[in-house]
């Protein structure tokens, strides 16, 4: 299976990243999280925003590399479902067409967090740069109005750069998270001339557990 065939590829590089992005003399917590997303694909269309979205989810696994007091790194490899969907322009000049984009993609990040102490608990701020990479995907498209009626697919890219910034609390090893993430480059390959541009954005709620 195709997808099974890009997991094991895409999956050893991450893995290495990940291993490589630690400083071999500092001391390794290990984590594990899993959520649900809020995964959206936005345009500006005149002087407005468009959104479709979609319930996605992730899980990655995760470590806290301590350097000083209050900071340390996160470097993670998540794995995420994602997508969205958005509007095209036909040569009529109108926004009739709607592409529906459903993905799965591996995630290597890596986030600079700042620590605050808090009574029983601890809190996280984080934020670093993501990259993600298209493992599957499938992309359908249809007109607006009447029947559904499927129409000639629109192409995306299979690659973005992403912005993480997020929030998390530890109790006890365990920890709820929030995170945002932003795309940076155009989902589509190729567009039409004054077509908007269109970005991936996730919100995610997780749960994990770091093994202190």
């Amino acid at each position: 299976m195709k997808i099974n065939r890009n997991i094991r590829k895409t999956g050893w590089l991450a893995g290495l990243i990940l291993v490589c992005s630690m400083p071999s003399t500092a001391k390794v917590y290990w984590g594990v999280r899993s959520g649900i997303a809020y995964s959206s694909l936005v345009q500006k269309i005149d002087l407005d925003y468009w959104s479709g979205a979609c319930l996605g989810y992730s899980a990655g696994i995760m470590a806290e590399v301590p350097l000083s007091e209050r900071f340390s790194l996160r470097p993670e490899v998540a794995f995420v479902y994602e997508g969205g969907s958005f509007l095209s322009e036909p040569l009529e000049g109108w926004f009739l067409l709607k592409h529906r984009l459903r993905n799965y993609s591996l995630q290597p990040s890596l986030n600079v967090a700042f620590r605050i102490p808090l009574s029983d608990v601890t809190m996280f701020v984080y934020a670093g740069p993501a990259f993600d990479y298209r493992l599957w995907d499938r992309i359908s498209t249809r007109k607006m109005e009447d029947e559904p009626v499927f129409i000639t697919e629109k192409k995306t890219r299979p690659f973005d750069l992403v912005f993480n910034s997020g929030i998390s609390v530890e109790y006890k090893s365990v920890f709820f998270s929030i995170n945002a993430q932003s795309g940076h480059l155009y989902r589509q390959t190729r567009k039409t001339e004054g077509e908007p541009s269109v970005f991936q954005n996730n919100l995610t709620f997780s749960l994990g557990y770091f093994f202190r």
